[in-house]
């Protein structure tokens, strides 16, 4: 399988506070050997999400990923803009690009484990005028 190459950079906007979320972002950290991936910890960068119109409870509330022609993803298909950076993880991508239904049963399984990752971790959520 041939790497492929990409022209410019995505920025993953990620909670760098959530234990398991910067478990899953070390692990896809190391797998981005070409740095085809900017990384925004989301807590101690506010400017980085108020320069891509982000708020922080909308961060908060599920993963955004600003891709190669500077569209923004959230959710299922923010992972499949990473995955199809990153070697092993570009098999995946493939794979729920490829199978019908994928997608749409991994949102629904992203969109679960959103609405509780913060009370898993010991974090409440973030209110409305945030």
């Amino acid at each position: 399988m041939t790497t492929p190459q990409f022209s410019t950079k995505v920025r993953c906007f990620h909670d760098g506070d959530c234990p398991l979320c910067k478990a899953e972002v070390k692990a896809m950290k190391r797998l981005d050997r070409d740095g085809a991936i900017e990384w925004v910890d989301i807590v101690r960068d506010q400017a980085a999400l108020d320069s891509a119109g982000i708020s922080y409870k909308q961060a908060m509330d599920r993963i955004h990923v600003i891709d190669e022609n500077r569209q923004l993803q959230t959710g299922a298909r923010a992972f499949l803009v990473l995955w199809k950076r990153l070697p092993y993880y570009r098999r995946l991508a493939v794979l729920v690009e490829t199978l019908p239904g994928l997608l749409p049963l991994m949102e629904c399984a992203y969109r679960l484990f959103a609405y509780y990752r913060l009370p898993l971790t010991g974090k409440r959520r973030i209110d409305e005028k945030n």
